[in-house]
Protein backbone atom coordinates (compact mmCIF):
# COMPACT_ATOMS: atom_id res chain seq x y z
CA UNK A 1 0.00 0.00 0.00
CA UNK A 2 1.65 3.32 -0.85
CA UNK A 3 0.59 6.47 1.56
CA UNK A 4 0.22 9.89 0.83
CA UNK A 5 0.91 12.44 2.91
CA UNK A 6 -0.26 15.81 2.44
CA UNK A 7 1.03 19.47 4.04
CA UNK A 8 -1.04 21.94 3.62
CA UNK A 9 -0.09 25.87 4.43
CA UNK A 10 -0.95 29.08 3.64
CA UNK A 11 0.02 29.27 0.24
CA UNK A 12 1.05 25.89 -1.33
CA UNK A 13 -0.24 21.92 -0.52
CA UNK A 14 2.13 19.72 -1.02
CA UNK A 15 2.18 16.09 -1.79
CA UNK A 16 4.68 13.53 -0.70
CA UNK A 17 4.16 9.76 -1.89
CA UNK A 18 5.85 7.42 0.39
CA UNK A 19 6.90 3.94 -0.40
CA UNK A 20 4.76 1.27 2.02
CA UNK A 21 7.65 -0.02 4.58
CA UNK A 22 8.07 3.75 5.09
CA UNK A 23 4.77 4.89 4.93
CA UNK A 24 3.32 2.46 7.71
CA UNK A 25 6.12 3.29 9.94
CA UNK A 26 4.81 7.14 8.74
CA UNK A 27 1.70 6.91 10.14
CA UNK A 28 2.08 5.05 13.24
CA UNK A 29 4.79 7.36 14.25
CA UNK A 30 2.00 9.93 13.39
CA UNK A 31 -0.94 8.56 15.40
CA UNK A 32 1.77 8.29 18.57
CA UNK A 33 2.56 11.70 18.27
CA UNK A 34 -0.84 13.30 17.91
CA UNK A 35 -1.71 10.89 21.27
CA UNK A 36 0.68 12.29 23.28
CA UNK A 37 0.36 15.74 22.24
CA UNK A 38 -3.55 15.62 23.19
CA UNK A 39 -2.39 14.71 26.78
CA UNK A 40 -1.07 18.15 26.83
CA UNK A 41 -4.72 19.11 27.66
CA UNK A 42 -4.16 17.96 31.10
CA UNK A 43 -1.44 20.23 31.76
CA UNK A 44 -1.57 23.73 33.60
CA UNK A 45 -1.13 26.04 30.22
CA UNK A 46 -1.40 22.72 27.88
CA UNK A 47 -4.56 23.82 25.66
CA UNK A 48 -2.44 26.86 24.42
CA UNK A 49 0.20 25.07 23.07
CA UNK A 50 -1.49 22.58 21.88
CA UNK A 51 -3.90 25.53 20.12
CA UNK A 52 -0.27 27.17 18.55
CA UNK A 53 1.20 23.59 17.54
CA UNK A 54 -2.38 23.13 15.56
CA UNK A 55 -2.74 26.47 14.32
CA UNK A 56 1.13 27.24 12.97
CA UNK A 57 1.76 23.61 11.76
CA UNK A 58 -1.89 22.22 10.77
CA UNK A 59 -1.37 19.36 12.57
CA UNK A 60 2.08 18.94 10.76
CA UNK A 61 3.84 16.14 13.29
CA UNK A 62 7.03 16.02 11.49
CA UNK A 63 7.61 19.91 11.83
CA UNK A 64 6.94 19.83 15.24
CA UNK A 65 8.82 16.90 15.95
CA UNK A 66 11.97 18.56 14.47
CA UNK A 67 11.56 21.55 16.08
CA UNK A 68 11.29 19.87 19.60
CA UNK A 69 14.46 18.36 18.53
CA UNK A 70 16.41 21.25 17.59
CA UNK A 71 15.18 22.99 20.75
CA UNK A 72 16.49 19.90 23.32
CA UNK A 73 19.37 19.77 21.60
CA UNK A 74 20.21 23.45 22.20
CA UNK A 75 19.48 22.72 25.89
CA UNK A 76 21.62 19.66 26.23
CA UNK A 77 24.68 21.59 24.59
CA UNK A 78 24.74 24.68 26.41
CA UNK A 79 24.39 22.81 29.88
CA UNK A 80 27.19 20.54 28.48
CA UNK A 81 29.25 23.43 27.70
CA UNK A 82 29.50 24.27 30.86
CA UNK A 83 29.89 20.92 32.79
CA UNK A 84 33.45 20.08 30.07
CA UNK A 85 34.61 23.77 30.98
CA UNK A 86 34.85 23.02 34.17
CA UNK A 87 36.02 19.64 34.00
CA UNK A 88 39.10 21.14 31.80
CA UNK A 89 40.09 23.19 34.70
CA UNK A 90 43.59 22.16 36.19
CA UNK A 91 44.39 22.44 39.30
CA UNK A 92 47.90 23.05 40.18
CA UNK A 93 49.65 23.29 43.69
CA UNK A 94 51.62 26.22 44.36
CA UNK A 95 54.96 24.33 44.25
CA UNK A 96 53.60 23.09 40.39
CA UNK A 97 52.89 26.75 39.43
CA UNK A 98 56.53 27.69 41.17
CA UNK A 99 58.13 25.36 38.78
CA UNK A 100 56.46 25.77 35.18
CA UNK A 101 57.24 29.42 35.94
CA UNK A 102 60.71 28.63 36.51
CA UNK A 103 61.10 26.28 33.29
CA UNK A 104 59.58 29.03 30.89
CA UNK A 105 61.43 30.81 28.23
CA UNK A 106 59.80 33.64 26.64
CA UNK A 107 60.43 34.35 23.15
CA UNK A 108 62.65 37.58 22.84
CA UNK A 109 60.93 40.20 21.18
CA UNK A 110 63.66 41.33 19.36
CA UNK A 111 66.70 39.41 17.92
CA UNK A 112 69.56 39.76 19.91
CA UNK A 113 72.38 42.61 18.89
CA UNK A 114 75.59 40.73 17.46
CA UNK A 115 78.83 42.38 17.69
CA UNK A 116 79.15 43.40 14.90
CA UNK A 117 75.74 45.55 14.52
CA UNK A 118 76.56 47.06 17.97
CA UNK A 119 78.45 50.42 16.35
CA UNK A 120 74.87 50.96 15.31
CA UNK A 121 73.63 51.96 18.45
CA UNK A 122 76.58 53.87 19.75
CA UNK A 123 76.56 55.77 16.58
CA UNK A 124 73.69 57.99 17.33
CA UNK A 125 74.12 61.19 18.89
CA UNK A 126 72.13 62.83 21.96
CA UNK A 127 70.97 66.34 21.24
CA UNK A 128 70.56 68.36 24.26
CA UNK A 129 67.76 71.20 24.11
CA UNK A 130 65.56 72.18 21.40
CA UNK A 131 66.05 70.50 17.88
CA UNK A 132 67.24 73.36 15.15
CA UNK A 133 69.35 74.44 12.77
CA UNK A 134 72.35 74.69 15.34
CA UNK A 135 72.14 72.47 18.20
CA UNK A 136 74.09 71.04 21.45
CA UNK A 137 75.28 67.42 20.92
CA UNK A 138 77.01 64.72 22.62
CA UNK A 139 78.17 61.21 21.69
CA UNK A 140 79.86 57.96 22.36
CA UNK A 141 83.34 59.18 21.22
CA UNK A 142 82.75 62.83 23.34
CA UNK A 143 82.64 61.14 26.73
CA UNK A 144 79.38 63.12 27.33
CA UNK A 145 81.05 66.26 26.49
CA UNK A 146 78.35 69.17 24.85
CA UNK A 147 78.97 70.46 21.75
CA UNK A 148 77.35 73.32 19.44
CA UNK A 149 77.16 72.07 16.18
CA UNK A 150 75.26 72.70 12.57
CA UNK A 151 72.79 70.73 12.47
CA UNK A 152 72.42 69.23 8.31
CA UNK A 153 70.67 66.09 9.30
CA UNK A 154 66.83 66.80 10.55
CA UNK A 155 63.72 67.08 8.56
CA UNK A 156 62.36 70.61 9.50
CA UNK A 157 63.59 72.56 6.15
CA UNK A 158 62.26 75.14 7.02
CA UNK A 159 63.62 75.70 10.16
CA UNK A 160 59.93 76.09 11.60
CA UNK A 161 60.83 74.35 15.00
CA UNK A 162 62.67 77.42 16.10
CA UNK A 163 59.93 79.74 15.00
CA UNK A 164 58.43 81.50 18.22
CA UNK A 165 55.31 82.28 17.40
CA UNK A 166 54.27 78.25 16.54
CA UNK A 167 56.02 77.84 20.20
CA UNK A 168 53.70 80.46 21.48
CA UNK A 169 50.65 79.00 19.45
CA UNK A 170 51.54 75.65 20.80
CA UNK A 171 52.23 76.37 24.26
CA UNK A 172 48.51 78.54 24.72
CA UNK A 173 47.26 75.07 23.31
CA UNK A 174 48.60 73.08 25.96
CA UNK A 175 47.59 75.92 28.45
CA UNK A 176 43.99 75.48 26.99
CA UNK A 177 43.70 71.96 26.12
CA UNK A 178 46.32 69.90 27.93
CA UNK A 179 48.37 67.83 25.76
CA UNK A 180 46.44 65.40 24.44
CA UNK A 181 42.91 64.81 22.61
CA UNK A 182 42.26 61.67 25.03
CA UNK A 183 40.10 59.62 22.29
CA UNK A 184 39.52 59.01 19.13
CA UNK A 185 38.21 61.28 16.06
CA UNK A 186 35.09 59.61 15.51
CA UNK A 187 34.15 60.12 19.49
CA UNK A 188 35.38 62.76 21.76
CA UNK A 189 38.60 63.24 20.34
CA UNK A 190 37.76 66.21 18.28
CA UNK A 191 38.63 69.19 19.03
CA UNK A 192 38.16 73.06 17.39
CA UNK A 193 42.45 73.41 16.27
CA UNK A 194 41.83 69.72 14.57
CA UNK A 195 38.76 71.03 12.25
CA UNK A 196 40.78 74.65 11.76
CA UNK A 197 44.15 72.67 10.67
CA UNK A 198 41.41 70.37 8.41
CA UNK A 199 40.62 73.48 6.39
CA UNK A 200 43.76 75.11 6.68
CA UNK A 201 45.40 72.09 4.88
CA UNK A 202 42.49 72.04 2.32
CA UNK A 203 42.98 75.48 1.21
CA UNK A 204 46.55 75.66 1.50
CA UNK A 205 46.90 72.30 -0.78
CA UNK A 206 43.68 72.98 -3.07
CA UNK A 207 41.67 70.15 -1.92
CA UNK A 208 37.96 70.03 -1.29
CA UNK A 209 38.95 68.77 2.25
CA UNK A 210 41.42 66.96 4.03
CA UNK A 211 41.54 64.47 7.04
CA UNK A 212 44.38 64.21 9.42
CA UNK A 213 46.07 61.37 11.43
CA UNK A 214 47.92 61.11 14.68
CA UNK A 215 50.54 59.23 13.37
CA UNK A 216 52.33 60.37 9.76
CA UNK A 217 54.11 56.65 9.04
CA UNK A 218 50.32 54.80 9.71
CA UNK A 219 48.60 57.32 7.17
CA UNK A 220 49.70 55.33 3.70
CA UNK A 221 48.59 52.23 5.49
CA UNK A 222 45.31 53.41 6.57
CA UNK A 223 44.06 55.44 3.34
CA UNK A 224 45.01 52.41 1.03
CA UNK A 225 43.89 49.91 2.67
CA UNK A 226 40.52 51.87 3.17
CA UNK A 227 39.88 51.96 -0.85
CA UNK A 228 41.86 48.98 -2.28
CA UNK A 229 40.81 45.46 -1.51
CA UNK A 230 41.52 42.33 -2.82
CA UNK A 231 41.20 42.22 -6.40
CA UNK A 232 41.82 45.76 -6.93
CA UNK A 233 44.94 46.86 -8.52
CA UNK A 234 48.16 49.23 -8.06
CA UNK A 235 50.65 50.37 -10.45
CA UNK A 236 53.27 51.26 -8.38
CA UNK A 237 56.87 52.48 -8.71
CA UNK A 238 59.29 49.99 -7.34
CA UNK A 239 61.00 52.79 -5.56
CA UNK A 240 58.47 53.98 -2.83
CA UNK A 241 59.49 54.16 0.78
CA UNK A 242 58.35 51.40 3.00
CA UNK A 243 55.27 52.70 4.54
CA UNK A 244 53.51 52.86 1.08
CA UNK A 245 55.10 48.92 0.68
CA UNK A 246 53.45 47.50 3.86
CA UNK A 247 50.55 49.39 3.43
CA UNK A 248 49.72 47.60 -0.10
CA UNK A 249 50.41 44.05 1.67
CA UNK A 250 48.00 44.95 3.92
CA UNK A 251 45.16 46.01 1.41
CA UNK A 252 45.99 42.64 -0.11
CA UNK A 253 45.48 44.22 -3.50
CA UNK A 254 46.75 42.82 -6.58
CA UNK A 255 50.09 44.98 -7.29
CA UNK A 256 51.59 45.45 -10.77
CA UNK A 257 56.03 46.91 -10.15
CA UNK A 258 57.00 49.43 -12.80
CA UNK A 259 60.66 50.11 -12.80
CA UNK A 260 61.36 53.45 -10.82
CA UNK A 261 61.07 56.61 -12.66
CA UNK A 262 60.61 54.95 -15.69
CA UNK A 263 57.16 56.28 -17.71
CA UNK A 264 57.52 53.93 -21.21
CA UNK A 265 57.82 50.93 -18.80
CA UNK A 266 54.40 52.14 -16.79
CA UNK A 267 53.01 53.19 -19.99
CA UNK A 268 53.95 49.38 -21.11
CA UNK A 269 52.53 47.72 -18.26
CA UNK A 270 49.08 49.73 -18.44
CA UNK A 271 49.05 48.70 -21.90
CA UNK A 272 49.33 44.80 -21.76
CA UNK A 273 47.28 44.82 -18.79
CA UNK A 274 44.05 46.90 -20.63
CA UNK A 275 42.36 44.20 -22.55
CA UNK A 276 42.39 41.90 -19.15
CA UNK A 277 40.44 44.83 -17.06
CA UNK A 278 38.12 45.98 -19.78
CA UNK A 279 36.84 42.24 -19.51
CA UNK A 280 36.10 42.19 -15.82
CA UNK A 281 33.18 42.55 -14.17
CA UNK A 282 32.59 44.88 -11.91
CA UNK A 283 34.88 47.30 -12.67
CA UNK A 284 37.93 46.96 -10.07
CA UNK A 285 39.43 50.27 -8.45
CA UNK A 286 42.91 51.08 -10.21
CA UNK A 287 45.10 53.22 -8.79
CA UNK A 288 48.94 54.84 -9.71
CA UNK A 289 50.84 54.84 -6.93
CA UNK A 290 54.37 57.29 -6.60
CA UNK A 291 56.03 59.82 -4.02
CA UNK A 292 56.21 63.56 -5.09
CA UNK A 293 60.25 63.09 -3.28
CA UNK A 294 61.15 59.66 -3.21
CA UNK A 295 62.41 59.10 0.16
CA UNK A 296 65.36 56.29 -1.51
CA UNK A 297 66.82 58.26 -4.04
CA UNK A 298 65.92 61.92 -3.43
CA UNK A 299 65.15 62.35 -7.30
CA UNK A 300 61.28 63.68 -8.46
CA UNK A 301 58.71 61.53 -10.36
CA UNK A 302 57.94 62.36 -13.71
CA UNK A 303 54.49 63.55 -12.69
CA UNK A 304 53.03 65.28 -15.76
CA UNK A 305 53.56 61.90 -17.60
CA UNK A 306 51.82 60.43 -15.15
CA UNK A 307 49.11 62.46 -15.60
CA UNK A 308 48.94 61.85 -18.89
CA UNK A 309 48.97 57.93 -18.93
CA UNK A 310 46.68 57.95 -15.84
CA UNK A 311 43.85 59.84 -17.29
CA UNK A 312 44.47 57.68 -20.87
CA UNK A 313 43.99 54.46 -19.34
CA UNK A 314 41.70 55.50 -16.40
CA UNK A 315 43.18 55.32 -13.23
CA UNK A 316 43.24 57.03 -9.98
CA UNK A 317 46.48 58.68 -8.53
CA UNK A 318 47.96 58.27 -5.68
CA UNK A 319 50.78 60.70 -4.34
CA UNK A 320 52.83 60.86 -1.38
CA UNK A 321 54.31 64.35 -0.88
CA UNK A 322 55.78 63.74 2.76
CA UNK A 323 59.22 65.08 2.01
CA UNK A 324 58.05 67.50 -0.95
CA UNK A 325 55.89 69.79 1.13
CA UNK A 326 57.79 72.99 1.99
CA UNK A 327 60.42 72.41 -0.15
CA UNK A 328 59.16 71.95 -3.75
CA UNK A 329 56.75 74.61 -5.37
CA UNK A 330 56.92 78.28 -5.29
CA UNK A 331 54.94 78.55 -1.87
CA UNK A 332 56.05 75.00 -0.82
CA UNK A 333 53.00 73.16 -2.04
CA UNK A 334 54.99 70.26 -3.27
CA UNK A 335 55.81 68.47 -6.57
CA UNK A 336 52.29 69.41 -7.73
CA UNK A 337 52.55 72.96 -7.40
CA UNK A 338 56.21 72.26 -9.04
CA UNK A 339 54.91 71.17 -12.15
CA UNK A 340 52.22 73.65 -12.34
CA UNK A 341 49.72 70.64 -11.89
CA UNK A 342 46.26 71.03 -10.97
CA UNK A 343 45.52 69.14 -7.80
CA UNK A 344 42.22 67.83 -8.88
CA UNK A 345 44.53 65.70 -10.92
CA UNK A 346 45.44 64.01 -7.99
CA UNK A 347 43.06 61.82 -6.25
CA UNK A 348 44.50 61.36 -3.03
CA UNK A 349 47.38 63.03 -1.38
CA UNK A 350 48.66 62.37 1.63
CA UNK A 351 51.89 63.82 3.78
CA UNK A 352 53.24 64.29 6.84
CA UNK A 353 53.06 67.32 9.12
CA UNK A 354 56.28 66.13 10.95
CA UNK A 355 58.89 67.52 8.53
CA UNK A 356 58.61 70.86 7.29
CA UNK A 357 55.30 71.90 9.11
CA UNK A 358 57.24 71.55 12.86
CA UNK A 359 54.39 69.25 13.71
CA UNK A 360 53.52 65.53 13.81
CA UNK A 361 51.07 63.13 12.51
CA UNK A 362 49.62 62.92 9.14
CA UNK A 363 46.89 64.13 6.41
CA UNK A 364 45.37 63.36 3.32
CA UNK A 365 43.61 65.96 0.91
CA UNK A 366 40.73 64.89 -1.57
CA UNK A 367 37.46 65.72 -2.49
CA UNK A 368 34.54 64.97 -0.02
CA UNK A 369 32.81 61.54 -0.32
CA UNK A 370 36.95 60.20 -0.47
CA UNK A 371 37.70 61.91 2.88
CA UNK A 372 34.20 61.00 4.29
CA UNK A 373 34.59 57.63 3.19
CA UNK A 374 37.95 57.64 5.57
CA UNK A 375 36.35 58.67 8.33
CA UNK A 376 33.89 55.87 8.52
CA UNK A 377 36.46 52.82 7.05
CA UNK A 378 40.05 53.98 7.76
CA UNK A 379 41.60 52.59 10.76
CA UNK A 380 43.98 54.77 12.56
CA UNK A 381 41.38 57.25 12.31
CA UNK A 382 38.66 55.28 13.50
CA UNK A 383 40.56 53.71 16.48
CA UNK A 384 43.67 55.71 17.01
CA UNK A 385 43.86 58.60 19.23
CA UNK A 386 43.57 62.03 17.87
CA UNK A 387 46.39 64.31 16.33
CA UNK A 388 47.43 66.18 20.17
CA UNK A 389 45.71 69.72 19.96
CA UNK A 390 49.07 71.62 20.23
CA UNK A 391 50.25 69.80 17.35
CA UNK A 392 47.58 70.92 15.11
CA UNK A 393 47.89 73.98 16.37
CA UNK A 394 51.87 74.47 15.65
CA UNK A 395 51.16 72.72 12.23
CA UNK A 396 48.71 75.36 11.73
CA UNK A 397 50.53 78.33 12.44
CA UNK A 398 53.49 76.87 10.09
CA UNK A 399 51.50 76.75 7.08
CA UNK A 400 50.41 80.87 7.83
CA UNK A 401 54.47 81.24 8.48
CA UNK A 402 54.83 79.64 5.00
CA UNK A 403 51.97 81.50 3.03
CA UNK A 404 52.10 85.13 4.41
CA UNK A 405 55.58 86.37 3.77
CA UNK A 406 54.96 86.69 0.12
CA UNK A 407 57.03 88.25 -2.64
CA UNK A 408 55.75 90.28 -5.66
CA UNK A 409 55.86 86.76 -7.90
CA UNK A 410 53.72 85.12 -5.43
CA UNK A 411 56.84 83.31 -3.53
CA UNK A 412 56.83 82.39 -0.17
CA UNK A 413 60.43 84.28 0.98
CA UNK A 414 60.97 81.29 3.55
CA UNK A 415 60.65 78.44 0.21
CA UNK A 416 63.33 81.01 -1.72
CA UNK A 417 65.57 80.70 0.85
CA UNK A 418 65.58 77.32 1.34
CA UNK A 419 65.83 77.11 -2.99
CA UNK A 420 68.58 79.48 -2.33
CA UNK A 421 70.55 77.07 0.00
CA UNK A 422 69.97 74.05 -1.94
CA UNK A 423 71.52 75.38 -5.11
CA UNK A 424 74.42 76.50 -3.35
CA UNK A 425 75.40 73.43 -1.69
CA UNK A 426 74.70 71.50 -4.75
CA UNK A 427 77.47 73.71 -6.32
CA UNK A 428 79.74 73.41 -3.82
CA UNK A 429 79.62 69.67 -3.54
CA UNK A 430 79.91 69.47 -7.47
CA UNK A 431 83.11 71.15 -7.19
CA UNK A 432 84.88 70.39 -4.55
CA UNK A 433 83.67 66.55 -2.90
CA UNK A 434 86.60 63.25 -4.16
CA UNK A 435 84.63 62.16 -7.00
CA UNK A 436 86.65 58.57 -6.71
CA UNK A 437 84.50 58.61 -3.83
CA UNK A 438 81.53 59.83 -3.58
CA UNK A 439 79.19 61.18 -6.34
CA UNK A 440 75.56 63.18 -5.94
CA UNK A 441 72.62 60.79 -7.11
CA UNK A 442 69.33 63.17 -6.35
CA UNK A 443 67.28 65.62 -7.94
CA UNK A 444 69.29 69.01 -8.16
CA UNK A 445 65.97 70.41 -6.40
CA UNK A 446 65.58 68.19 -3.40
CA UNK A 447 66.66 69.58 -0.42
CA UNK A 448 67.78 66.13 0.84
CA UNK A 449 71.52 65.54 -1.19
CA UNK A 450 72.32 61.97 -1.67
CA UNK A 451 76.06 61.08 -1.52
CA UNK A 452 76.87 57.67 -2.78
CA UNK A 453 79.78 55.96 -2.50
CA UNK A 454 81.55 55.82 -6.02
CA UNK A 455 80.62 52.62 -8.38
CA UNK A 456 84.08 51.60 -8.94
CA UNK A 457 85.18 52.26 -4.99
CA UNK A 458 82.00 50.24 -4.30
CA UNK A 459 82.81 47.79 -6.95
CA UNK A 460 87.06 47.72 -5.69
CA UNK A 461 85.22 46.23 -2.23
CA UNK A 462 82.82 43.42 -3.27
CA UNK A 463 79.64 45.45 -2.63
CA UNK A 464 76.84 44.36 -4.75
CA UNK A 465 74.31 46.70 -6.67
CA UNK A 466 72.14 46.65 -4.15
CA UNK A 467 70.92 44.50 -1.22
CA UNK A 468 67.85 41.90 -0.41
CA UNK A 469 66.28 39.14 -2.48
CA UNK A 470 67.03 39.05 -6.23
CA UNK A 471 63.12 37.27 -6.49
CA UNK A 472 62.11 40.82 -7.86
CA UNK A 473 64.53 41.10 -10.66
CA UNK A 474 63.67 37.47 -11.48
CA UNK A 475 59.88 37.26 -10.99
CA UNK A 476 58.84 40.85 -10.59
CA UNK A 477 57.40 40.09 -7.29
CA UNK A 478 58.71 41.27 -3.82
CA UNK A 479 60.34 38.48 -1.59
CA UNK A 480 58.36 36.84 0.29
CA UNK A 481 60.88 35.75 3.39
CA UNK A 482 62.90 37.74 5.69
CA UNK A 483 66.38 38.78 4.34
CA UNK A 484 69.35 37.63 6.04
CA UNK A 485 71.96 39.96 7.94
CA UNK A 486 74.51 41.51 5.00
CA UNK A 487 77.95 41.83 5.90
CA UNK A 488 78.71 44.07 3.18
CA UNK A 489 75.38 46.44 4.13
CA UNK A 490 76.77 46.70 7.54
CA UNK A 491 79.95 47.36 6.02
CA UNK A 492 79.45 49.99 3.57
CA UNK A 493 76.93 51.75 6.55
CA UNK A 494 80.49 51.74 8.67
CA UNK A 495 82.05 53.44 6.43
CA UNK A 496 79.66 56.37 5.48
CA UNK A 497 79.52 56.28 9.38
CA UNK A 498 82.83 57.04 9.93
CA UNK A 499 82.59 60.59 7.25
CA UNK A 500 79.81 61.13 9.73
CA UNK A 501 82.06 61.28 12.63
CA UNK A 502 84.48 63.16 11.00
CA UNK A 503 82.46 65.71 10.08
CA UNK A 504 80.91 66.04 13.33
CA UNK A 505 84.70 65.96 15.48
CA UNK A 506 86.83 67.86 13.10
CA UNK A 507 84.22 70.73 11.66
CA UNK A 508 81.45 70.55 13.49
CA UNK A 509 79.23 69.80 10.93
CA UNK A 510 76.38 66.94 11.74
CA UNK A 511 75.14 64.59 8.47
CA UNK A 512 73.89 61.55 8.36
CA UNK A 513 73.13 58.62 6.62
CA UNK A 514 70.29 56.70 5.16
CA UNK A 515 68.67 54.04 7.82
CA UNK A 516 67.06 50.76 6.39
CA UNK A 517 66.14 47.37 8.21
CA UNK A 518 67.21 44.73 5.52
CA UNK A 519 65.03 42.11 7.58
CA UNK A 520 61.92 44.52 6.62
CA UNK A 521 62.32 45.36 3.01
CA UNK A 522 60.55 43.39 0.53
CA UNK A 523 62.03 45.72 -2.41
CA UNK A 524 66.21 45.31 -3.35
CA UNK A 525 66.95 47.71 -1.54
CA UNK A 526 69.97 50.59 -3.24
CA UNK A 527 72.84 51.48 -1.35
CA UNK A 528 73.04 53.15 1.72
CA UNK A 529 73.70 56.80 1.43
CA UNK A 530 75.04 60.06 2.88
CA UNK A 531 72.07 62.55 3.84
CA UNK A 532 72.57 66.10 3.46
CA UNK A 533 69.77 68.22 4.51
CA UNK A 534 69.75 71.40 3.61
CA UNK A 535 67.59 73.56 5.64
CA UNK A 536 66.44 77.69 6.28
CA UNK A 537 68.77 78.88 9.33
CA UNK A 538 72.16 77.84 8.40
CA UNK A 539 74.35 80.55 6.69
CA UNK A 540 76.41 79.88 3.66
CA UNK A 541 79.04 80.15 5.39
CA UNK A 542 78.51 77.23 7.09
CA UNK A 543 77.15 75.23 4.41
CA UNK A 544 80.71 75.86 2.78
CA UNK A 545 82.22 74.50 5.66
CA UNK A 546 80.23 71.10 4.76
CA UNK A 547 81.70 71.23 1.32
CA UNK A 548 86.08 71.79 2.97
CA UNK A 549 84.76 69.34 5.31
CA UNK A 550 83.71 66.06 2.85
CA UNK A 551 86.86 66.92 0.68
CA UNK A 552 89.16 66.01 3.79
CA UNK A 553 87.17 63.62 5.65
CA UNK A 554 86.18 61.14 2.85
CA UNK A 555 89.56 60.65 1.20
CA UNK A 556 91.11 59.99 5.02
CA UNK A 557 88.29 57.42 5.28
CA UNK A 558 87.63 55.66 2.48
CA UNK A 559 92.11 55.69 1.47
CA UNK A 560 91.82 53.21 4.92
CA UNK A 561 89.92 50.57 3.11
CA UNK A 562 91.00 50.22 -0.66
CA UNK A 563 89.85 46.79 -1.82
CA UNK A 564 87.42 44.07 0.01
CA UNK A 565 90.72 42.54 1.84
CA UNK A 566 91.38 45.92 3.83
CA UNK A 567 87.69 46.05 5.57
CA UNK A 568 87.75 42.70 6.32
CA UNK A 569 90.56 42.59 8.12
CA UNK A 570 89.61 45.76 10.09
CA UNK A 571 86.61 44.10 11.71
CA UNK A 572 88.13 44.91 15.57
CA UNK A 573 87.65 48.21 14.41
CA UNK A 574 83.71 47.77 13.64
CA UNK A 575 83.58 45.85 16.60
CA UNK A 576 85.32 47.97 18.93
CA UNK A 577 83.91 51.50 17.91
Amino acid sequence: MTVVTTTTTATATTTMILPPSLGALATVFSESFVSYLNLLDRLPGGPIILRYIRSSYKNDPIRSVFELALFLFAVHYFLMSKRKENKDVLKLSKREIDGLCADWKPEPLLDPVTDEEKWQLKCVPVIHGQNGAHISVSSQHSKGTQRQVVNLASYDFLNLNESERVKEAAKDTISSTGVGACGPPNFYGTQDVHVRLEEDLANYFGGEQAIIYGQDFVTAGSVIPAFLKRGDLCVVDSGVNIAIQKALIVSRCDIEWFDHNDTEHLEQILKEIKPVLDKQKPIKRRFIVTEGLFANTGDLPKLPEIVRLKNKYKYRLFLDETLSIGSLGKSGRGVVEHFDIPRSEISITIGSLANSLASSGGFCVGVNPMVHHQRISSLAYVFSASLPPYSARAASQSLREIGEDLDKDGKSKLVSKLHDNISFVRATLAKSIPTQYLSIVSEKLSPIIHLQLNEKYRESLGFPLFYGSAEFLNTGKPSRTLNEFSHSLNWESFILQKIIDGCLSQYGILITRSHNILKHENLPLTPPHLMVMVKVGVEQEELNALSKALSAVVPEVCSRYASEASFLSSTNELINY
